[in-house]
């Protein structure tokens, strides 16, 4: 009897330890899953966390692109005030002091000048214009004596402008204007298409009126020269204001 009671009992024992050696395997693992799991939601809150104020980062207000902007708006406001300046210049030329018989040659510059600024107003940053003054300022008596017809570099300046091939890749404009010894020269040059009037007429708008001009002012000291050639129309234009 005490034999068969202590096999009861060891065996009984050795369930106990089996199921208590069961239940810690259950338990370690049931354990090692709740730190796996607490692992994942911390590195799910602190990603949630992290993207939270990435957020709040990306849609703060940035104070140097605000800065940019302002300096932007700063630059349009005062390139309108600038091409409204030149503007005002030449309206002012053309009414008030083309009203004289003559001009001098700085005025008639200062003009062109101020032309080529507001008519460069409708033209993209990266369009090739190409202008050259080559001006003999020392020479101020012969630079600011009345010796020159008002008016006459306007239509050459804006038929460049108004009939220059745009859309072409290779389209510029080219504007070169010397006043040396008493010789006022222009050369213009710019890229027009096949359909430009300046290609049918080969002469240009308003040449006629130029020629006219130059023919009752200055009939034996001017010359004018146009043509095109590979798509280039070319305009040249030379008055000596003196006599020899």
């Amino acid at each position: 009897m005490t034999t068969e009671l202590s096999n009861i009992i060891i065996l009984f024992l050795l369930v106990a330890v089996v199921v208590l050696l069961i239940l810690y395997v259950l338990l370690i693992r049931k354990y090692k899953k709740l730190r796996v799991e607490e692992r994942r939601h911390q590195e799910l809150f602190k990603r949630m966390d992290n993207e939270q104020m990435d957020h709040v980062h990306r849609n703060r207000l940035n104070p140097h692109l605000l800065k940019n902007s302002l300096n932007g708006i700063l630059s349009h406001a005062y390139q309108t005030y600038y091409t409204m300046d030149k503007l005002a210049m030449v309206l002012d030329y053309v009414l008030y002091e083309s009203e004289e018989e003559l001009v001098s040659p700085k005025a008639e510059i200062e003009f062109a000048r101020n032309l080529i600024e507001v008519n460069k107003v409708k033209l993209s940053p990266l369009f090739d214009m190409r202008v050259k003054f080559d001006i003999d300022e020392l020479n101020e008596s012969l630079l600011e004596r009345p010796s020159l017809v008002p008016l006459m570099t306007v239509g050459l300046i804006e038929n460049a402008f108004k009939h220059a091939d745009f859309h072409h890749p290779d389209s510029f404009i080219s504007i070169v204007l010397s006043f040396r010894n008493g010789l006022l020269e222009l050369t213009v040059s710019n890229k027009i298409s096949k359909r430009s009037p300046l290609y049918k007429t080969k002469g240009g708008i308003g040449s006629k009126t130029l020629e006219e001009r130059l023919m009752l002012y200055y009939p034996d000291r001017h010359e004018l020269k146009r043509f095109v050639e590979n798509d280039v129309y070319n305009a040249y234009l030379q008055i000596r204001l003196y006599e020899n």
